[in-house]
């Protein structure tokens, strides 16, 4: 017989041993503290189970990348030649990419035009 998924959890919490073939997750959305859980206990929740909360993920924390982090190596720029790619894949990237930025540009200046200072 399965076991849950959220009893699963409070079983492994309480230091029973249980196994990822043992646990029920009944095609539910499980949130991903709750995945994090099961993978300290080296369980693995199907991917297409693991729902994320984007709207409610707090982004505080992550700093801003500044001129200093670059100089200094922490974060580093990565050159294409780097990665050998097909032409035709390098070019789909690249047109892919440049799309993109371009529209999001565009829907920037929209913006930021309708806006009035002082």
């Amino acid at each position: 017989m399965k076991i849950y998924w959220e009893k699963a959890l409070k079983l492994l919490n309480a230091g029973k041993k249980i196994t990822q073939s043992e646990i029920d997750f009944k095609k539910e959305h499980i949130p991903v503290n709750e995945v994090v859980l099961f993978n300290e206990y080296k369980i693995r929740v199907p991917e297409n189970l693991i729902f994320y909360d984007d709207d409610n993920i707090d982004c505080n924390e992550i700093p801003e990348i500044t001129e200093d982090d670059i100089d200094s190596g922490k974060i580093q720029w990565i050159k294409m030649e780097e990665f050998p790619l097909d032409k035709e894949v390098r070019k789909w990237i690249i047109n892919s990419t440049f799309k993109k930025l371009l529209s999001n540009y565009e829907s920037c200046t929209k913006k930021c035009s309708s806006l009035k200072f002082f």
